[in-house]
């Protein structure tokens, strides 16, 4: 842990008393201590500070937090005349104001109201959010975000799957956050898909996955896919075809190797119909296939014929055997 640098969203959560995991506070506090880059951390500290008052303006906190900067000697130029006291000092600074922020009561703020945007099943949709950044939702699936969305951070909460095409802003981090995973761009394509497992997959750009307390996991080039088990906490990274993986934007599904069981996911969310498969083995039937605005029945005895089963319609719902 020598090496640990967290970067200023992991920092920034830390002062904000929001992570809560012993072994990932008693890095940070190590890094604190170390005394390294104590006007980046200090920054971090203010905008903590800064985030937490700003929703609901408390006058008195206001004040209690300048004369904390006025009694530590925050703003001061003065020089020290020994450089080991000097640092000595700042240890003890950074140490003393990053309890008092940790512990100090936060002033209750109002729930935020989240907007959110569904795509209907059989039906994908677009959306423009209010950066400029354009969202593809597949169908059954939904973004959220927040009024105040176009401020410091950017940050969408997803269900299901989305492909993005983000505004570059260096100054405003995008995030989009599912499940206990968060991944950020500054500016970029990519997709994110959050259903029975986790997938990103960067078209263009660069893309990074955080984990529950905010500490990086990876970081996507080009044509790279990252693939969570989500029950294991593991992953690992796989070269795709981006245009391939992302076709559905367009119209075109597109499954290269795909297993059985994934394959008719999407299709029941496209198309809007219930699919059951009976047989184990069927599931781990292996499916290459591409289908541009084709009916669900060609679809259907497409399926059949390539991989080898039969199906049934009854009433809502098709019966894989």
């Amino acid at each position: 842990m020598a090496d640990f640098q967290p970067d200023s969203l992991l920092l920034t959560r830390y002062f904000e008393g929001k992570i809560s995991d012993p072994a990932t506070r008693a890095v940070i506090e190590a890094y604190i201590v170390s005394g390294k880059d104590a006007a980046f951390v200090q920054a971090c500290m203010e905008a903590a500070w800064a985030g937490a008052s700003s929703a609901t303006p408390d006058k008195a906190s206001d004040n209690d937090w300048q004369q904390f900067r006025r009694l530590a000697g925050i703003t001061a130029q003065r020089r020290m005349l020994y450089p080991q006291i000097a640092a000595a000092a700042t240890l003890l600074l950074l140490v003393t104001v990053a309890t008092w922020l940790f512990f100090k009561p936060r002033p209750r703020q109002p729930a935020l109201a989240w907007h959110t945007i569904t795509a209907a099943p059989g039906t994908p949709r677009q959306v423009q959010l209010p950066d400029g950044s354009q969202a593809t939702i597949f169908p059954g699936s939904a973004i959220s975000y927040v009024p105040a969305f176009n401020a410091a951070i950017r940050e969408v909460r997803l269900s299901g799957r989305a492909f993005f095409n983000i505004t570059s802003a260096a100054d405003r981090p995008f995030l989009v956050t599912s499940g206990k995973y968060t991944t950020q761009v500054l500016g970029t394509a990519f997709e994110v898909d959050d259903r029975s497992r986790l997938t990103v997959t960067l078209l263009s750009g660069k893309v990074r996955l955080l984990g529950y307390h905010g500490q990086r996991l990876t970081d996507l080039q080009p044509q790279q896919q990252v693939i969570v088990d989500k029950q294991a906490g593991s992953f690992r990274l796989a070269a795709v075809a981006a245009d391939a993986a992302t076709s559905w934007t367009t119209g075109q599904l597109t499954f290269d190797q795909e297993k059985l069981n994934a394959v008719c996911e999407d299709l029941q969310q496209w198309y809007n119909v219930k699919i059951r498969i009976t047989g184990k083995e069927l599931l781990q039937k292996r499916i290459t296939a591409e289908f541009k605005q084709l009916p669900l029945p060609a679809v259907m005895d497409i399926l059949s014929q390539t991989a080898g089963f039969r199906y049934r319609q009854e009433k809502d719902t098709i019966v894989i055997y």
